[in-house]
């Protein structure tokens, strides 16, 4: 029945559909109201990450685990967590990622210029708002479970779910690598919802897409995304802790974006170039 690559691509998002179900389903449930918790909730800001690092575990990490056990021939296999990497190419995969910051950050802020109006600008700010409450970080205890639940936990499950399902189930479907990751990178950016970093997200889940189908293995994604979101937390902590640091009043500028991009780019076909030998 599910041998359809088409089919299989669906039931993996159906397995998505039917599990956010369930955890808003569990989030009205009066002992654990907390799972549904924002900055306007009144709930204390560690209850927002534990909530989010669960959603992100129920919603992408679980039906992977379910579709690798009921579905795939070859089980947990699926993963690629088993295939491994080169040091200098995981070292070039992080520093991909890391020094994309500035390049991401600027496409951010062009993004956002085409959501002027009066509902987009109200959701922003209350997005924002909901961001700014979930990085509040007092101390090493609040930085070290944003540092579990905001950037190791969607770093895992998101590349189970996009890369090792969507992408590699879409490239059987397709037969054009290059339509499935960008498929999945598109798929990646719209399951955030946010419409003012999709053009961001989508390069971020480009050049993962990329390094995936590239060396094969997870071990590169999950490392990668990781880096860039600790990276991005740290950011955040260093700017509440030491404001008047130079790393927290470093501002985005075209130029600094363009030297982050064209780094960036550079270690990304780097990573390239250091598995042709796969190709020939």
């Amino acid at each position: 029945m599910f041998q359809s690559p088409s089919m299989r691509v669906w039931l993996l998002i159906a397995l998505n559909f039917g599990c956010t179900g369930i955890f808003l389903l569990l989030s009205r449930i009066s002992a654990l109201d907390w799972l549904g918790s924002s900055a306007e909730s009144g709930y204390a800001s560690w209850y927002g990450k534990l909530s989010a690092g669960l959603f992100t575990l129920l919603v992408f990490g679980v039906p992977m685990v379910i579709f690798a056990n009921a579905i795939a021939e070859e089980r947990f296999g699926i993963f690629r967590l088993d295939r491994k990497v080169k040091p200098g190419v995981l070292i070039m995969g992080v520093v991909a990622m890391v020094t994309s910051v500035f390049f991401i950050d600027f496409l951010y802020s062009i993004n956002k210029l085409y959501f002027s109006d009066p509902a987009s600008l109200e959701a922003m700010k209350a997005m924002d708002a909901n961001s700014a409450w979930l990085l509040e970080m007092n101390d090493i205890g609040s930085l070290l479970l944003c540092l579990l639940m905001q950037a190791l936990v969607p770093a895992f499950a998101e590349e189970l779910f996009f890369r090792a399902g969507v992408q590699q189930l879409t490239m059987e479907w397709t037969r054009k690598p290059h339509a499935a990751v960008l498929l999945s990178a598109a798929f990646f950016s719209f399951m955030h919802f946010d419409g003012t970093g999709f053009l961001a997200r989508f390069i971020l889940g480009a050049f993962l897409g990329y390094m995936f189908y590239w060396t094969g293995s997870l071990r590169i994604t999950v490392l990668a995304h990781f880096a860039f979101n600790a990276f991005s937390v740290l950011d955040e902590y260093n700017k509440q802790h030491a404001p008047e640091s130079v790393m927290a009043q470093m501002q985005t500028t075209p130029l600094l974006a363009v030297i982050s991009a064209v780094v960036s780019i550079g270690a990304l076909l780097t990573v390239y170039l250091l598995c042709r030998k796969r190709y020939s």
